[in-house]
C-alpha cells in the first residue's frame, strides 16, 4: 500500500514538529518581508511565509517518495521505460533522474 504524501493527519510528532521549526525558521529569514509590510497586511504575509513553506515541504517529500517508488519498482523488475512512462517521462530520461 502506497501512503499519500499529502495525509498531513497521519503524520508523526516527530515529522509535524520539523515542519513547525523549519516553517518558523523560513518566516524568520523573511523578516524583512513582513516587517516593510503594512501593519494590516502582516497576516497575510505570515500565512504566505508559511503556505510557501509548506509548499516546498509538500515537494520535497513528495520527490523523495518518488525515489522510494522508484527504488522498489527496479527492485522488483520494472523496466525504466515502463517507469518513465509512469511519471510521464521517457525511460532514459527515468533513468538519468533516479538511477544512483
Amino acid at each position: 500500500m502506497v501512503t499519500s504524501v499529502m495525509d498531513f493527519a497521519n503524520l508523526s510528532p516527530a515529522t509535524r514538529q520539523e515542519l513547525e521549526l523549519w516553517g518558523q525558521n523560513l518566516a524568520t529569514s523573511e523578516t524583512e518581508i513582513y516587517d516593510s509590510a503594512p501593519a494590516e497586511a502582516q497576516p497575510v504575509v505570515v500565512e504566505l511565509l508559511r503556505a510557501n513553506a509548506l509548499r516546498v515541504y509538500v515537494i520535497s517529500e513528495a520527490d523523495r517518495h518518488l525515489k522510494e517508488l522508484v527504488q522498489r519498482a527496479r527492485a522488483e523488475g520494472v523496466s525504466w521505460r515502463k517507469i518513465g512512462h509512469a511519471l510521464g517521462i521517457t525511460g532514459e530520461a527515468a533513468r538519468l533522474r533516479y538511477n544512483q
